[in-house]
């Protein structure tokens, strides 16, 4: 898929916020998008299937998820890790503070037409942080895919 510079540097900006956001909600990256995968997942997912799915070694994973069951985000049971209640919900107030953050930093801006369709969609609510994760990973699918 084909970016400008300037759409490039605005969303590399952008996920500068939300990596803001949380780390200030005690999480790396990796845990985030660790909830983040689990959450959409009601029964959980192996530690394998993890691990293929974020191209991670699996004890790279178990130690994630370690961490993330420490913070009571996360249940570990068995070689399987599925989101907490509690996880659940504090995904859901880093993705609310990311959404604001992402939206005050934009806002702050001069408005070119990429900042201003992403103003416009995020306050339609059509692009959200969740937006923002599945596009920025999708970008690192295609980046493999062309490598191969």
């Amino acid at each position: 898929m084909y970016r400008d510079e300037d759409d490039l540097q605005l969303l590399a900006e952008v996920a500068g916020v939300l990596d803001q956001v949380v780390m200030e909600a005690g999480l790396s990256s990796g845990s985030y998008l660790l909830l983040q995968s689990l959450a959409k997942e009601p029964d959980g997912k192996s530690l394998t299937a993890l691990a293929a799915e974020f191209q991670a070694e699996p004890d790279d994973i178990a130690s994630a998820a370690k961490s993330l069951s420490t913070a009571g985000l996360v249940d570990v049971e068995g070689v399987g890790v599925v989101s907490t209640a509690v996880g659940r919900q504090a995904l859901e107030e880093i993705n609310a503070r990311g959404n604001e953050a992402i939206r005050e930093y934009v806002l702050d801006r001069p408005h070119s037409a990429t900042v201003y369709g992403l103003v416009a969609s995020m306050q339609s609510g059509r692009f959200t942080v969740e937006d923002l994760v599945e596009f920025l990973l999708a970008d690192d699918d295609e980046d493999a895919d062309e490598d191969e």
